[in-house]
């Protein structure tokens, strides 16, 4: 007896200490309100896992977890610039502190924080231009400035901004190799592979393993579409497949040429996606009878993906793309949304990601 309960003993000691608690103490001066909701991200990083409703103090909250991996927690709140979404890093045995207004934080604590800290104040102005400069191309088209001559302004500019940023984040993961700040910029490097072998310390931890996952995922993932993007280029026949209506009928996308066909790659759990509903559905009907719309539902279920399609009133054809699917790996679908123009003879001639008014001014053109 003494003999089991030892060994029981000894169990739950191995439990308790890999089980450890993170926690992040977060201070804003200007959170006026009196809650905030946390939403801890799915291990792999595919939705929501779960919602905790915190109470607020005087600008002041603490959000803390248990576990033995490192997990990515959100919160959004209002700012005075608009919407503002904080990451909040947990790590196994780490205590973190975030002070400052919205906008405006910095982080503290111990060794991940303050790496974090630094890395944050190296990117900052850098990020900030990349945001100015996409703030400016979004103003100028409102006003009415030409997408594709806009584009050859901003897109160097851009490019020459996102390629110092990166620079600064290599040099960083190379100079802090066994901190786990680094793998969390590691979605979205050209060079991610390459940063990854650099941080191999960190992923023998094991603390890191849900992030580097879906890293290691996503550079496969970027391998077999940069392969089928060849398939996707314009003047390329779109790639036929056959998936399930609303009404649970088979629809083939060859059966709609004859008119122009816009493919709307989207989700209910897409904010971009339903953002940009009311401006399609103007277009619908401002070039009614000139070209259709076939909405294809990604990464979602069934009940959620018909409750969307009610809920925004959405007057086109649509499809539902089940998990597993070849439709999104023979598209290259990198982002959400993606519209992609078909032309009656079944040929691409435009693919545009993200809610971009580039594509309302090539439609107009394309069917005046």
């Amino acid at each position: 007896m003494k003999k089991t309960l030892v060994l029981v003993a000894g169990w739950l000691l191995m439990i308790s200490s890999a089980m450890a608690q993170s926690s992040i103490e977060v201070k804003l001066s200007d959170l006026k309100t009196d809650r905030v909701v946390v939403e801890l991200v799915n291990p792999k990083f595919q939705g929501i896992e779960k919602k905790d409703t915190l109470k607020v103090n005087k600008g002041k909250f603490t959000y803390t977890l248990e576990g033995d991996k490192a997990r990515l927690a959100i919160c959004n709140m209002d700012s005075p610039n608009g919407k503002k979404s904080l990451s909040l890093y947990m790590v196994p045995g780490e205590k973190g502190v975030l002070k400052g207004t919205i906008d405006q934080a910095t982080w503290s604590g111990t060794a991940f924080y303050k790496d974090l800290a630094t890395l944050e104040a190296q990117t900052h102005d850098l990020k900030a231009k990349l945001e100015q400069l996409t703030a400016d191309y979004h103003r100028k088209i409102e006003a009415g400035a030409n997408a594709d001559s806009l584009d050859k302004v901003i897109d160097p500019l851009y490019n020459a901004v996102n390629k110092n940023l990166e620079d600064v984040k290599i040099a960083f993961i190379n100079s802090h190799p066994n901190s786990g700040a680094g793998v969390t910029v590691l979605p979205g490097l050209q060079k991610e592979e390459e940063a990854l072998k650099t941080l191999h310390s960190v992923e023998e931890s094991g603390i890191w393993s849900n992030f580097i996952d879906f890293v290691k995922a996503g550079i496969e993932r970027a391998k077999v579409l940069s392969e089928n993007a060849k398939n996707v280029e314009i003047g390329k026949i779109a790639p036929d497949f056959t998936l399930q209506d609303l009404d649970g009928k088979n629809l083939t996308l060859s059966s709609l040429r004859g008119k122009y066909l816009v493919l709307d790659f989207w989700g209910s759990w897409c904010g971009w996606c339903i953002k940009g509903f009311p401006e399609m559905k103007s277009y619908y009907q401002k070039h009614a009878g000139k070209f259709e719309i076939l909405g294809i539902d990604c990464n979602d279920t069934q009940d959620k993906w018909k409750a969307a399609v009610q809920k925004h009133e959405l007057p086109w054809k649509h499809v539902y793309c089940p998990s597993g699917a070849d439709v999104l790996k023979n598209y290259a679908i990198s982002g959400f949304p993606t519209k992609i123009i078909v032309d009656p003879e079944g040929h691409i001639v435009k693919t545009v990601v993200g809610e971009n008014p580039a594509f309302y001014q090539y439609l107009d053109e394309l069917l005046k």
